[in-house]
């Protein structure tokens, strides 16, 4: 495939110096696009069936070839994979792109949104900044889905912000580790892999992560209050290299681009009907599943305000007119809805 790209690069120079050519006559291969997931995971099984409607809709000419589990190339370096050839096309959580692009960092604010449609406005108005950010580096954007929400998982109640104090808060990273700190909790640095054993033995009082990993690592057996605080809903883009994609006929680049859209509305409702799923069954093994106390969740968004500022410290300019594009539609959106 590599080659294949580089033969199309070298017609794109031919053809600027009026030389003749057939490269363009070449059929074009398989398109493989790597992601990091299993194949039975909501995300792959909608980017795999993005890859059906693209063979069947444009009649073979587009055959889209999924590698999923890593399969193809080792997760953390898909998206410079895509870069080099290795792959076609590629499926990343924006989060982890964001010392390369700051403006993916916004994905993984904690506090900003409040559920799916906070997350779903986010997306609406980055949209074309995400596409361009990609664009620059030579990828095209095809769609994005989110994974469940983040929530907060707690052994004992949360009904005013003091109750956080001194309880022990698993951090993963910077972000969790910072808002232990600012919420007074203890941070204990405890990786996904070490999280079960962590929980059962009672190692843990707080946590946030999804629904998923609640019921993947028996939260049920210490945690017992689950609060649907949607700390952030972190998002996957799926994107192809933008070479390729170029030189695809007219029709074909519409039609993978209105299937896009197809994709990532069904994508959406995926993720959704995957949280509820997963509460559901929290629920049934004895977890109260509630919302947070208003005062508590007030408390948690100044954290959120807190974190955006330091946030915008490290990013510039064009992230905080998203940043702010965002939160002034939220607030309209928030308004209108009382």
């Amino acid at each position: 495939m590599r080659t294949w790209l580089a033969s199309l690069r070298v017609a794109l120079v031919a053809a600027s110096l009026g030389v003749v050519t057939h490269t363009w006559a070449l059929t074009p291969p398989e398109i493989n696009v790597a992601t990091a997931y299993a194949a039975d995971n909501f995300q792959t099984r909608n980017l795999q069936r993005y890859a059906e409607e693209v063979l069947q809709a444009t009649g073979g000419k587009v055959i889209i070839k999924v590698h999923p589990a890593g399969s193809l190339i080792k997760p953390a370096q898909i998206f410079t994979g895509v870069r080099e050839g290795r792959a076609q096309g590629g499926e990343v959580i924006m989060s982890s792109l964001a010392k390369e692009i700051p403006l993916f960092g916004m994905d993984a604010l904690p506090f900003i949104v409040s559920g799916y449609a906070d997350a779903r406005t986010m997306w609406e108005v980055s949209r074309a900044a995400v596409d361009a950010a990609l664009a620059a580096r030579g990828m095209k954007l095809l769609y994005a889905v989110p994974w469940p929400p983040q929530s907060l998982y707690s052994r004992t109640p949360i009904n005013v912000p003091d109750d956080f104090a001194g309880l022990r808060m698993r951090a993963y990273n910077p972000a969790t580790e910072r808002i232990a700190q600012l919420v007074h909790a203890k941070p204990v640095t405890i990786q996904v892999v070490d999280l079960a054993n962590a929980v059962a033995q009672g190692q843990v009082d707080l946590m946030i992560t999804s629904s998923w990993t609640g019921v993947e690592t028996k939260a049920w057996t210490r945690l017992l209050h689950y609060y649907k605080v949607s700390a952030w809903i972190p998002k996957n883009v799926v994107f192809l290299d933008k070479a390729l994609f170029d030189t695809l006929d007219a029709a074909s680049r519409t039609t993978l681009l209105e299937l896009a859209r197809s994709a990532e509305a069904r994508g959406w409702k995926m993720s959704e009907d995957s949280d509820r799923e997963y509460e559901a069954q929290l629920a049934a093994h004895g977890i109260e599943v509630a919302s947070m106390d208003f005062f508590v969740r007030r408390h948690l968004d100044r954290i959120g305000e807190t974190l955006a500022r330091e946030w915008l410290r490290e990013a510039g300019s064009d992230e905080l007119q998203v940043l702010l594009h965002y939160m002034a539609e939220r607030s309209r959106q928030h308004a209108s809805a009382r």
